[in-house]
């Protein structure tokens, strides 16, 4: 009996054991870092379960747990940690940083890095970097953020590309843009896969990328990061990662809404109708010496109305935006979702976009030998276009040199013409229609096996499929008769990557890791064109409905790259560091005596702070040297430059029957353009992380560059492309990073860049035209490269203004004295588009729950030649039919003036068009890029609306607010420049300004 008793007792007992046990309870507490600062966004989740939440701002946490579970903690670069739930309702935790999980996050070409062991010269634009930031394409989350890498975006047109130069222009006739790579993919961007608007910029790859759905982006700039690229790598590479599931965390989900108005930065102020009347019949009565009335010139009387063309093609766009992100992971699997939907009207009228996208991430631990997944964004875009400069479509353009007194309405509403080869504009819009469509994918699928320790050999297939379709129907009022174009393009990359990694630790001070790699791409741009015209009605809107076709063409562009590539990284004790890496790249597009190309770097780097004899040094927490040399190449020189060609069709009508005729010579020898760099850095931490200085030298010297050498006559053909110039730049890269406050509810960094860049022709072709002096030249009608100086030479006239005594307009010639009559031959080096130095600077500051960054970007030293105000300014551009800004009512009437214009009765009046520096200008300026400030909603807050939401954020942003710059670009964007070939930097036709924008939002997570 008494043995039954113990038995009920034990049994009694383990069931008050096993309830206390499966208690349920809540419990909360604070999540720090080592320092003891708050950490937000730590995931903590019950082991075993899918139960989870995550620290909110200030680091609180509260979960539902029984007694005896354990709470995983697990955060990007620290250390996981886990909690057994007791008696206690609170459990705080204070992580510790794990070393080795932050360095690896740096993604490099083919593989990754800890940031600590990188010796190459490579800018790091982190998530936390970005996140806040609302943009319309990925490219401007990297301005003012990488020292050595500028971005111009060229127009407010939407769609237009940025012109990104990553340490300068690195080619003359060869593409100067940097490779961009996704998630392993290299994307095509070509620039004539669409038809040109006025500029040449084309279309913005990065526009089809969703800037919500970017984890980081890494700039590779010197040769021991890029020549693992081997020939596409000349013109710096950019590494685009985007975000990624987590694992053992709870799914998240969070929708981002806002809205954006637009307008225009900054315009000139330009002649009203009556102000337009009043000069013209003004300068017509000092000309003739008798009074001139403005009905007189047939302009209409004054007060009889007229049209504001400028302020007609401007509007406050209003903008929508919606992204969704679902992320999360399991132990051994993470996902990343993403949705996005933008309706974005632009500030122009007639052009906005729509843009749906989608992306899915996963990845997944198939066994413990074999992991798998794939990286996946599918994107859908309709573009309404516009012209951006120098064409007839182009809003800004037609609005600054329209005639104010030319009416764009009758009595009735209905729209009139001109009356001149500048069109209605408003006509053209309303009525004409040009539409892009376009559909991309670019996904990447993996696998990796470890057969045995230490190897990995990672399989992927990619993918870049990219389908255009455009449209243009032009109404009978606009183009007589009607007419309807459509193009259809369509560029196809597939590849595959295939790598074997091995990394091992020998003992305690040797680390060796080992890449070898094969590398193949397929690329086919197809393209078909077709147009017609003699519609019947304006209401038949297919091609097929005009009576005449005009245009039949089609063609096909194929390309293959096959390329071999190793790396070999070695270092000891984490403080002797060694790297080579060695490519041979066959393509192509290259010709057939080199088809194959050998690519190669070696760098070191040397961690003083892992010496024994800083150990006393505490103030310094790293600083370590480094240096790189190596080659890389440019293979944008079109899709057949080394064949011979013919042209087909009816350019080779003979006699009425089809036939071929010579297009382009063969040049068999034709190859890559080729750059050697030499980097020497610097690299350094202060005071526990609270200040980082990196510095940086780099020597880049580009052979083979792409020049046209002239043929004899007998051979058919004017020119031939050959490989025989040089080019240099040289420059330094400075970034500073501090931690300026920081307390319990206060903190407040600054990051700082800087780069000066300096540009040099070391050869021309022996055949090319020479200067005065003897110096090979390639002339143009506003620049000049000159072997011995710089590719980017504004060469002009030079102007001195008016003569307040005389009231003429004055100038220099070649020798420098003063002349009333220029000509071409006076002509001299009179600036340069590129800075002597640019950069960025951000400041973020924390306060509680609020939240504030400044990003600022900067160019100092360059001039831009706005060509546009030879038409702008002065009498006659145009037979006197076109406007002109306000400046132009300030024109020399008595001796002692100081005046804009000369006499009208002087013989300089109507020189005063003429190209000179009167149109160059100082574009240095410092932008305000971008104003983010946040308010995140306290847990304590959140609790009152129940369960529903983990994470609630308020936000305003504003984009290009203020921009400090030279009185003289009052009215004009400094930041601009029309085109994005490196002959012609710094140049603009009346290009549409940026956008400065105001952006409200919330972004909530569940």
């Amino acid at each position: 009996m008494k043995k039954k008793c113990n038995w009920l007792c034990m049994l009694f007992l383990l069931g008050i054991s096993l309830a206390y046990a499966q208690q349920e309870k809540t419990v909360s507490g604070a999540v720090t870092d080592q320092n003891g600062f708050p950490l937000p966004g730590v995931n903590i989740l019950v082991k075993g379960t899918t139960t989870g939440t995550q620290s909110d701002f200030d680091g609180n946490y509260s979960i539902t747990a029984n007694v005896g579970n354990t709470l995983v903690f697990s955060y990007l670069g620290q250390l996981t940690t886990e909690r057994t739930v007791g008696a206690d309702n609170t459990i705080n935790v204070q992580m510790q940083e794990d070393a080795q999980a932050l360095e690896e996050v740096i993604v490099i070409g083919y593989g990754n890095q800890e940031e600590k062991k990188i010796i190459q010269n490579v800018g790091i634009v982190k998530e936390e970097a970005i996140e806040n930031l609302q943009v319309n394409s990925a490219d401007q989350l990297l301005q003012g953020q990488s020292a050595g890498t500028q971005i111009v975006n060229a127009s407010g047109v939407l769609g237009s590309a940025a012109v990104i130069r990553v340490r300068g222009v690195n080619s003359i006739n060869a593409g100067s843009q940097p490779l961009i790579v996704i998630d392993g993919v290299p994307i095509t961007d070509t620039a004539t896969n669409t038809l040109n608007r006025g500029g040449n910029t084309g279309i913005n790859p990065l526009s089809y990328v969703n800037a919500n759905d970017i984890a980081s982006l890494t700039v590779l700039k010197d040769a021991g990061a890029t020549s693992i690229y081997g020939s596409r790598g000349a013109n710096g590479v950019i590494l685009i990662t985007t975000k990624k599931g987590r694992r053992n965390s709870k799914t998240t989900l969070t929708l981002d809404v806002n809205t954006q108005f637009t307008n225009s930065t900054d315009v000139p102020d330009i002649l009203t109708a009556d102000e337009f009347r009043r000069f013209k019949s003004d300068v017509a009565t000092l000309q003739n010496g008798a009074t001139v009335t403005p009905e007189d010139l047939g302009l209409g009387a004054i007060g009889s109305g007229g049209t504001d063309w400028l302020s007609g093609v401007q509007r406050t766009g209003i903008s929508q935006n919606y992204n969704l992100g679902i992320r999360g992971g399991s132990e051994k699997s993470s996902f990343f979702f993403g949705a996005d939907f933008q309706d974005t009207e632009g500030f122009i009228i007639g052009n906005d976009q729509q843009r749906a996208a989608a992306r899915i991430n996963l990845d997944t631990d198939v066994t413990d030998w074999l992991k798998a997944g794939m990286n996946l964004g599918i994107t859908n875009t309709r573009l309404n276009r516009v012209g951006v400069e120098n064409n007839i479509n182009a809003p800004f353009t037609t609005a600054f040199l329209q005639s104010p007194v030319v009416p764009a309405y009758d009595d009735e509403g209905n729209f009139v013409q001109s009356g001149s080869f500048i069109p209605n504009i408003f006509a053209r819009v309303a009525l004409n229609t040009d539409e892009l469509k376009t559909f991309r994918v670019i996904g990447n699928f993996f696998t990796e096996l470890t057969p045995i320790k230490n190897v990995t050999w990672r399989s992927e297939l990619g993918v870049d499929k990219l389908e255009l379709e455009e449209f243009i129907r032009n109404a009978e009022f606009n183009s007589p008769g009607g007419f309807a174009q459509q193009i259809n393009t369509a560029e196809d990359r597939w590849l595959t990557n295939q790598t074997l990694t091995y990394a091992n630790t020998f003992g305690e001070d040797h680390t060796l890791s080992a890449l070898i790699g094969l590398n193949y791409e397929e690329t086919l741009r197809s393209r078909s064109n077709v147009s017609s015209t003699g519609f019947l009605t304006d209401d038949l809107r297919n091609l097929g409905s005009g009576s005449t076709p005009t245009v039949l063409n089609g063609d096909r562009f194929p390309s293959r790259l096959y390329g071999l590539f190793s790396r070999v990284s070695y270092d000891y004790k984490g403080k002797y560091l060694v790297e080579g890496s060695v490519r041979r790249d066959g393509s192509s597009r290259f010709g057939a005596n080199n088809r194959f190309g050998y690519f190669w770097s070696a760098a070191a780097g040397w961690v003083i702070t892992g010496e024994n004899f800083m150990d006393d040094v505490t103030w310094i927490d790293y600083l370590s040297l480094r240096a790189s040399l190596g080659t890389v190449g440019n293979d944008r020189l079109g899709t057949f430059p080394s064949l011979g060609l013919f042209n087909a069709g009816a350019i080779a009508d003979y006699n009425g029957e089809s036939g071929v005729i010579p297009n382009q010579p063969e040049n068999p020898d034709l190859k890559w353009e080729e750059s050697e760099t030499l980097d020497i850095g610097l690299k350094s931490t202060f005071f526990n992380g609270r200040l980082n200085f990196n510095v940086a030298y780099f020597q880049k010297t580009t052979s083979d560059l792409l020049l046209n050498q002239v043929l004899p006559p007998q051979t058919g053909f004017a020119t031939i492309s050959r490989n025989i110039g040089e080019m240099e730049n040289t420059g330094w890269e400075f970034e500073i990073s501090s931690v300026n406050v920081r307390s319990e509810n206060f903190e407040w960094r600054t990051n700082f860049n800087l780069a000066t860049i300096d540009n040099k022709v070391l050869k021309l072709n022996a055949d090319a035209a020479t200067d005065a002096q003897g110096r090979r030249i390639i002339d143009g009608p506003i620049q000049r490269a000159i072997e011995g100086e710089s590719l980017n030479n504004f060469f002009l006239i030079r102007y001195v203004g008016v003569n307040p005594q005389t009231g003429d307009a004055e100038w220099l010639d070649v020798d420098g004295n003063v002349t009333n009559n220029p000509g071409s031959a006076d002509r001299v080096v009179t600036g340069s588009p590129l800075p002597d130095f640019s950069g960025g600077i951000t400041n973020t500051f924390k306060y509680k729950d609020l939240d504030l960054s400044v990003l600022m970007n900067y160019s100092v030293g360059n001039d831009v030649v706005i060509d546009g105000l030879r038409f702008a300014d002065g009498n006659d551009a145009i037979g006197g039919i076109v406007n002109i800004r306000k400046q132009n009512l300030d024109y020399w009437e008595s001796a002692g003036d100081n005046s804009f214009l000369p006499s009208p009765t002087s013989s300089t009046f109507n020189l005063f068009n003429q190209r000179s520096t009167q149109q160059q200008l100082d574009a240095s300026y410092l932008r305000i890029k971008n104003i983010t400030l946040g308010y995140n909603v306290p847990e304590k807050a959140l609790d009152r609306l129940g369960d529903i939401f983990t994470g609630i954020r308020l936000y305003a942003t504003a984009t290009n607010l203020v921009t400090f710059k030279k009185d003289e670009m009052k009215g004009i964007d400094p930041e601009v420049t029309d085109d994005i070939d490196p002959l012609f930097q710094g140049e603009s036709f009346f290009t549409a300004p940026q956008a400065k924008s105001i952006l409200f939002g919330a972004r909530l997570q569940f």
